[in-house]
């Protein structure tokens, strides 16, 4: 009788043995776990400011292209009414004299 008891505690021994031994691999694979769980929503967030950073370039270099276009079409515009305005200037002149005091003065 004594033997069983002793062989009833220490199947119990090994048993609760087994158990905290298990509960400590499971709380070392859940810690790993979230180790790594971790580490790959770090390296996502850095993927996707990278991503972020690289559209955000790419967003405002082609605007900076697009602001140099239009300037230099500006600045095209502003030769030729230039232009225009050098080739012109005595008619135009003659043509706002004309509208401010009549087109033929009654004197």
């Amino acid at each position: 009788m004594k033997e069983s008891i002793d062989s009833i505690l220490a199947i119990d021994k090994k048993t609760r043995e087994l158990v905290d031994s298990t509960e400590k691999e499971i709380e070392n694979i859940k810690k790993d776990l979230r180790e790594k769980l971790t580490d790959i929503e770090n390296e996502s967030i850095e993927r996707a400011k990278a991503i972020g950073k690289e559209k955000s370039d790419e967003i405002l270099a082609d605007f900076e292209k697009k602001a140099e276009d239009l300037k230099k079409e500006n600045e095209k515009n502003l030769e030729r009414i230039e232009e225009f305005y050098s080739e012109n200037s005595d008619k135009l002149i003659q043509n706002a004299f004309e509208m401010v005091i009549g087109s033929k003065s009654n004197v």
